[in-house]
């Protein structure tokens, strides 16, 4: 078995049985199926730095049951989405915070939330500081990446929703932190960003380094949508420009831990 995805369902057993540890007030029951290690495998692992992308239709050609997942699925997230309460959002954030927190926690890797201008999560090992890390969760595939997306960099092909559904927000938020991670940089303290893909074909986590986000951004010029506001934005100032950076180029869960213990 593949050392991550032996790692991701440690994780998400883990999860599981520890419902109470992570959240006391609702519970969210994960999984990985056999689809699911197929997809990490075929989507993810054979195609790891390609300049061309396999399309959803390859795919679908290559992995048995894809093709009915995608059908399954794909309605829902086609939906408009709803106008965003943005309270629940957070909560939901929250929970996979909480849960990576105290699984890392198992491996000997110590995890402190900050406030801004800091990174959400400091990262520790036996007392020296190691990193830092932004964590994004991601349920939602951009199934109409591969005709919205219209600047492909790095790929020389179409981007498709597998590998294009990581979203960052950028905006101020961004510029803002940006400064505060290049001076995190000069002091060679590593910072990542962080996603946990929970979505109907690949499920993992994945990482890439900041210095490597920022390029990417740069590479780009600008942003790569802007979205709809909706309603819940008032609530609180939320970006609305989006960047994805491509899910082939990260790192992977266990290279992430072997990077923090290399610090």
């Amino acid at each position: 078995m593949n050392q991550d995805v032996a790692l991701y369902k440690e994780l998400v057993d883990f999860c599981n049985t520890h419902q109470e540890q992570i959240e006391v007030k609702f519970k969210r029951n994960l999984e990985f199926t056999p689809l699911n290690e197929d997809c990490y495998r075929e989507m993810f692992c054979n195609q790891r730095h390609t300049d061309a992308p396999l399309s959803v239709k390859e795919l679908k050609a290559k992995i048995p049951g894809l093709a009915e997942a995608y059908k399954r699925n794909g309605a829902y997230f086609m939906q408009k989405r709803n106008e965003y309460i943005k309270g629940l959002d957070i909560q939901k954030g929250q929970w996979y915070e909480k849960a990576l927190q105290r699984f890392l926690g198992t491996k000997g890797v110590t995890v402190v939330k900050k406030g801004p201008p800091y990174p959400d999560f400091e990262v520790t090992i036996d007392g020296k500081l190691v990193g830092y890390y932004e964590l994004k969760y991601i349920e939602s595939p951009f199934l109409t990446a591969n005709v919205k997306i219209k600047n492909t960099y790095p790929y020389e092909t179409t981007r498709y929703d597998y590998e294009a559904s990581l979203t960052l927000d950028t905006g101020n938020k961004m510029k803002n932190q940006r400064v505060k991670i290049q001076g995190l940089l000069k002091e060679n303290i590593p910072v990542y960003y962080v996603w946990w893909y929970n979505c109907f074909h690949i499920k993992g986590i994945f990482a890439m380094a900041a210095e490597d986000v920022f390029d990417y951004y740069d590479h780009l010029g600008g942003d790569l949508l802007q979205r709809k506001t909706r309603a819940g934005d008032k609530e609180t100032h939320q970006e609305v420009g989006k960047i994805y950076p491509p899910l082939l180029n990260m790192l992977t869960f266990c290279e992430l831990i072997s990077d923090y213990y290399g610090s």
